[in-house]
């Protein structure tokens, strides 16, 4: 039990600082929707004025000549109710991607910026780079994997108090300078130890997804010749999945890929917004592929859920409260932590002293 217990300290101490800051920040990223629509309403709300909206390879002309040049571009968001924008996304590559957002029916860029040239864009970028690119993706990783160290050997040092702390039978007693921290520490690690393992595995298995896409760090060239126009790709989409909600219209990065129409077919967002689509033949217009997600296999399913179940994205706002205030736990855990390590270094108890602490913990 010792040992495990300085596992649990050692991963600790050194995922501490980035706990805390994963912690906040990702209690601010649960409202990102609401803080980024709040911050920029002129951008989301737009006037009608009885207007039909403009062709979209017309969007796409003009977004183009509005850049000047022709990064790999393609329709992120298409608007599913009137007045909001159209948003299209030129990448340059996994660190530089800029967000077009168009009026639909004027067919004016009404706002541009890059993916880090926003609030709630910045934070994330923090959120899963420390704002350092590939070298802070991969620390991100490690932390997640140090994170859940912490949290296993937290389970097995904590296993036996589990019982009196989800009975309320264990108090915080925060007039009692010597427990009060370690009281804290169990208590709220208990009962958030579902929510962190939830979080963490989530976290790793996107985290792998954001260094895997900076393992290429070139510029993205897309393919965009030979091609019908946009608007016949989103007609033979909905020829082939009528109950397809179409979001967005991919074109290939490379020569001899698929078109990809990209949506949903209505029901919960738990596995995503972008869980079906249509891939069509860039030059033909044939369909490649139907991607049903009814049909979807566990795996997929699995895959489709990740991304909801560690923003908490996929309920109403009293689910975003409540993943909010759990998302402070890891930083409160890491607080706590810390400053019983500290209180234990600074008065140096001797070995009789801690195994007496490890039998309190227990």
């Amino acid at each position: 039990m010792k040992n495990i217990f300085q596992i649990h300290s050692v991963a600790g101490i050194i995922a501490g600082v980035f706990l805390l800051l994963l912690s906040l920040s990702g209690s601010v990223l649960v409202f990102s929707d609401e803080i980024d629509e709040a911050m920029n309403s002129e951008l989301f709300h737009l006037p009608v004025n009885g207007a039909e909206p403009q062709p979209l390879e017309k969007l796409y002309s003009n977004a183009k000549a509005y850049l000047g040049h022709h990064p790999f571009m393609y329709f992120l968001r298409l608007p599913q109710n009137p007045g909001e924008p159209v948003i299209l996304r030129a990448e340059y590559g996994p660190e530089h991607k800029v967000y077009i957002l168009m009026n639909p029916y004027t067919g004016e860029v009404v706002g541009t910026r890059s993916n880090k040239g926003y609030f709630t864009g910045w934070l994330l970028y923090l959120h899963f780079t420390l704002l350092a690119g590939k070298s802070g993706a991969m620390v991100q990783l490690f932390i997640g994997g140090i994170f859940l160290i912490s949290l296993v050997t937290g389970i097995i040092i904590y296993r036996k108090s589990f019982g009196k702390v989800l009975a309320f039978k264990s108090k915080l007693e925060w007039s009692n300078p010597r427990r009060r921290w370690r009281n804290l520490h169990r208590i709220v690690g208990v009962w958030s130890v579902v929510f962190n393992l939830l979080i963490v595995v989530t976290g790793i298995l996107m985290q792998v997804k954001v260094v895997n896409a900076r393992k290429d760090m070139s510029v993205i060239q897309g393919y965009g010749a030979h091609r019908l126009a946009f608007d016949d790709y989103y007609k033979i989409a909905k020829q082939a999945m009528p109950d397809l909600n179409i979001l967005g219209i991919r074109l290939p990065k490379a020569e001899g890929g698929p078109v990809v129409v990209m949506g949903n077919q209505g029901g919960t967002k738990f596995f995503g917004e972008y869980n079906s689509g249509v891939q069509v033949d860039a030059a033909s217009g044939k369909v490649v592929k139907v991607l049903d997600f009814n049909n979807a296999s566990f795996s997929q399913k699995f895959a489709a859920a990740v991304k909801p179940l560690h923003f908490g994205n996929y309920g109403g706002i009293f689910l975003k409260i409540v993943y909010s205030l759990f998302g402070l736990m890891p930083g409160i855990l890491s607080l706590s932590g810390t400053v019983i390590l500290l209180r234990r270094t600074l008065l140096k108890p001797k070995g009789k002293v801690v195994k007496k602490q490890l039998a309190g913990i227990t």
